[in-house]
């Protein structure tokens, strides 16, 4: 595999540099994932995700849309940020999907999501209990993705 591509999104954009890029992504929030549906329709969702060693990676559920379609092995993200056009930063980020199954990993990618995320999940005591009961019996899966190409913008650097 070749060196992951990184450059700006087009030529009337500054790119993000080097590293800030990904201090960029990991400072987000939702990211919004893309796979290829069997017709060749894009299948895009928001995702809550983390990044360990420039991956990203996605929590789900094995019965999901996204979970079926990332082992295809194909996806793009997205995340942007601003309001205002001097403000617009972004990053769009090609790259290979696939479900982990390795277990260290797995519990890697638990413990970074639980504290990422920790005020944002849903507790028990205000969710109806048929509603908890359902998700405690979900079966989580976990998509890595591997960038092989990036594109950001950010105008403030304009």
């Amino acid at each position: 595999m070749t060196a992951l591509e990184h450059r700006r999104a087009n030529r009337q954009y500054a790119e993000i540099p080097g590293d800030e890029v990904w201090r960029f992504i990991d400072d987000r929030e939702k990211l919004y994932v893309a796979f290829v549906m069997e017709n060749g329709d894009p299948h895009v969702t928001p995702v809550w995700f983390c990044v360990l060693d420039k991956k990203l990676y996605l929590r789900t559920q094995d019965y999901k849309v996204k979970t079926r379609l990332a082992k295809a092995g194909r996806a793009c993200c997205t995340l942007d940020d601003g309001r205002r056009y001097r403000e617009l930063r972004g990053v769009v980020i090609w790259g290979r999907s696939r479900v982990v199954t390795e277990r260290g990993l797995i519990d890697r990618i638990e413990r970074v999501m639980r504290i990422r995320y920790c005020d944002q999940q849903w507790k028990s005591s205000e969710m109806p209990g048929w509603w908890v009961q359902e998700r405690k019996a979900e079966k989580r899966a976990y998509i890595e993705i591997m960038p092989t190409k990036m594109s950001s913008w950010d105008n403030s650097r304009i």
